[in-house]
């Protein structure tokens, strides 16, 4: 029995590189991954207040810890990173860690998307 290839399914789909994590793959909303897309997305669940900017966003700082759980993505970060202390009501602090591309994502989410002279570079599979 002959089989026939349908290989003409993937065939001009254009792929970008994402303007954050720089992956090639099927850009999404804003020129995003589907991975980052899914985080920017849990950055404005997770921080609705810092996002809408209802609560005042203290200094980054840098962590020299290794293994903590990203705010972001809840993966564990392997080199030192960014950190941000917010105080809370009481005595109480909170540590919120993050990656290097889940801090760029935070970033752009409490301060509005940077709208720089970056290009997606279009790659046509075929």
């Amino acid at each position: 029995m002959p089989t026939v290839s349908l290989s003409f399914r993937n065939r001009g789909k254009v792929k970008q590189v994402c303007r954050i994590c720089r992956e090639l793959g099927e850009i999404k909303a804003e020129r995003l991954c589907a991975e980052c897309v899914r985080i920017k997305s849990q950055i404005s669940v997770r921080f609705a207040e810092a996002v809408r900017g209802t609560i005042a966003i203290p200094a980054e700082r840098r962590c020299e810890r290794l293994g903590c759980s990203c705010g972001a993505c809840d993966g564990r970060t392997l080199d030192t990173h960014p950190l941000y202390l917010f105080d809370l009501a009481g005595a109480d602090q909170r540590e919120i860690h993050f990656h290097p591309r889940c801090h760029e994502l935070w970033l752009e989410a409490v301060n509005g998307l940077n709208s720089g002279p970056e290009q997606a570079i279009d790659i046509i599979q075929g």
